[in-house]
């Protein structure tokens, strides 16, 4: 019901939607919690294991969703994008395991940003402020862009991939991998084909609930130490726990999970 109410909100109040979305990561930027680097769904499949240090061990699932995702196009020496970076462990995982030239990553959050500017000091990775549909950044400045269940929370989808080309350079790639309603999956596809050509797209929703499976015992005590019990419900929806709506919302496709891979047009 939770979840069905604030998908009705923000499907007709748009700009609501994204002003509560800025609200709710601000706050969570604003908590540290150990161990707490990715806040994705994560991914899972059984023939699907990357070799992982023994620190990335600890978030896997999430991991694979980035991995998964950025094995699909060659970033060797690339000049990279993450938009919606959050707290900030893709980009840092990207960096270290995609060997990019370089890897910029900006986020509405100003909380997120100044704590992944704590967290990460690697000279080739940097965080900065910024919109989804204003991004800080000249025409033709990247050579891929990458945006991980993000694009959900934005006020005007168009805005960012219009956003997204512009600062792209010529045959450039985008790589994005998020959720939508059901009801909306073709205006989801047309937005993408107006700006971008499809090199890839997957349904991946099975993936998905089958990581939240494996992490939802983890993910229920890491939010129970950083959100007050009377947002349990919430909380637990938002995290993807087994049993939420969110979860429920997956498991009978209400909800489903798509990546793709497009290209500047």
């Amino acid at each position: 019901m939770i979840t069905k109410l604030i998908t009705t909100i923000f499907r007709n109040f748009p700009i609501l939607k994204g002003k509560i979305w800025k609200v709710w990561y601000t706050y969570l930027g604003s908590k540290v919690v150990p161990g707490l680097r990715f806040m994705n769904y994560g991914y899972y499949k059984d023939s699907f294991c990357p070799d992982l240090s023994v620190n990335d061990e600890k978030e896997r699932y999430p991991i694979h969703l980035y991995h998964y995702l950025c094995s699909k196009v060659d970033m060797k020496n690339l000049n990279i994008l993450e938009v919606g970076s959050g707290r900030g462990g893709g980009a840092d995982y990207i960096l270290r395991t995609f060997k990019p030239r370089k890897v910029s990553a900006i986020d509405i959050s100003i909380t997120a940003v100044n704590l992944c500017k704590e967290l990460y000091t690697d000279n080739n990775l940097d965080f900065l402020y910024g919109s989804a549909e204003d991004i800080p950044f000249s025409n033709n400045t990247f050579d891929l862009i990458l945006n991980v269940e993000s694009s959900h929370c934005y006020p005007n989808f168009d805005n960012f991939l219009r956003e997204v080309a512009r600062v792209l350079k010529p045959s450039s790639y985008l790589l994005i991998t998020d959720f939508r309603p059901s009801s909306e999956l073709d205006s989801f596809r047309t937005s993408i084909t107006s700006f971008f050509d499809v090199i890839s797209e997957e349904e991946i929703t099975d993936n998905i609930l089958s990581a939240l499976d494996l992490m939802s015992s983890k993910r229920s005590k890491q939010i129970k130490t950083f959100l007050p019990s009377f947002l349990n419900s919430i909380s637990a929806s938002f995290a993807g726990i087994k049993g939420s709506e969110l979860y429920n919302s997956f498991q009978n496709k209400d909800l489903r999970y798509f990546m793709y891979v497009l290209k500047t047009k």
